[in-house]
C-alpha cells in the first residue's frame, strides 16, 4: 500500500470514532423510545382490557419480538463502543504526545484544523506536519 493510501485509509479508520459514537447515541435513543412505548398508559389499558388466551398470546409475541429488536440495538450498540475504544487505544498509542494530542482533537473531538492550531497554540502548517507524523505512527489495529 503507498503512503498515500494508507494514509487514507488511516484517516477513514479514525473518522470512524465519530461515526461510530453518533451510532451509539442514535441506538441509545432507539432502546429509550421502545422503553417508552411499553410503559405507555396506552399499552397498560389495554394490556388491562383485554383478555383471553388470544390477546395474551399476541401480547406475548409483541413482548419477545420487542424484546428481540432491544437485543439487537444492544449488540449495534456494543459494536460501535467496541470500534470507537479500538480507536481511541490505538491514538493514546502514538508514541509521542503532540501527535496523540492532534489526533484526539481532530479525530475525537472533532475540532477545525484552526482551532487545533489555536489550542495547541502552533501555527496551522505545523499542526498539519504533526499529524503526517502522527499518521506515519498510528497503527490500525488488526
Amino acid at each position: 500500500m503507498t503512503g498515500v493510501n494508507e494514509n487514507k485509509t488511516k484517516k477513514e479508520y479514525l473518522d470512524s470514532y465519530r461515526e461510530s459514537k453518533e451510532a451509539v447515541k442514535r441506538i441509545e435513543e432507539q432502546i429509550k423510545e421502545f422503553e417508552l412505548y411499553e410503559t405507555s398508559p396506552m399499552i397498560i389499558s389495554m394490556d388491562k382490557e383485554l383478555h383471553g388466551s388470544r390477546v395474551k398470546k399476541d401480547l406475548s409475541n409483541y413482548m419477545a419480538r420487542k424484546e428481540e429488536i432491544i437485543g439487537r440495538m444492544i449488540q449495534a450498540r456494543y459494536k460501535r463502543i467496541n470500534t470507537y475504544a479500538m480507536i481511541f487505544q490505538a491514538i493514546e498509542e502514538v508514541p509521542d504526545e503532540r501527535e496523540r494530542q492532534v489526533l484526539t482533537l481532530r479525530y475525537i473531538k472533532c475540532l477545525k484544523w484552526e482551532e487545533i492550531a489555536v489550542d495547541m497554540h502552533v501555527e496551522w502548517a505545523q499542526v498539519h506536519r504533526i499529524h503526517a507524523r502522527a499518521l506515519g505512527h498510528f497503527k490500525i489495529p488488526t
